[in-house]
């Protein structure tokens, strides 16, 4: 029978597996709840989730699954509910449309403040039109 691993915070040889979803802290991003859960190594006693050796890729892995499935999923809410076309979400969240096409299709991760403008435009609709920059005040001529 294998030892069990000692938690760094309380020392406890109380540990085991559980299904976790986070939050996980991930680059820029400040918590990453993931979308199905995975496997992390726990103290029963404290609760502090540890990391082994190659977690941190599989970690890796299911957070960039989250972002991609979440971008999408934004991307495709706000084109239907706006009946825009791709192209001009694109201008209004200052990307290119390659750009956006990437992230749509999951070759590429949206930066932290381009998923959040995602996530703010999807989850208000009036977002939309605010930041439309045909919407924006003309400069006056002086």
């Amino acid at each position: 029978m294998a030892k069990n691993k000692r938690c760094g915070e309380c020392g406890s040889y109380e540990t085991g597996y559980r299904d976790s979803a986070g939050p996980f802290p991930w680059k820029d991003y400040r918590q990453v709840l993931l979308a199905s859960p995975i496997r992390v190594l726990t103290c029963a006693k404290c609760g502090n989730e540890m990391s082994l050796p190659g977690d941190a890729k599989k970690l890796d892995q299911a957070i960039e699954e989250t972002i991609t499935l979440q971008s999408q999923r934004f991307i495709d809410q706000i084109i239907a509910r706006e009946h825009c076309r791709q192209i001009d979400l694109a201008a209004i969240l200052g990307v290119t449309p390659e750009h956006l096409s990437a992230i749509k299709g999951g070759a590429r991760i949206p930066s932290f403040q381009t998923f959040n403008f995602l996530k703010t435009l999807a989850l208000d609709a009036n977002a939309f039109k605010v930041a439309d920059p045909a919407n924006f005040p003309k400069a006056a001529n002086y």
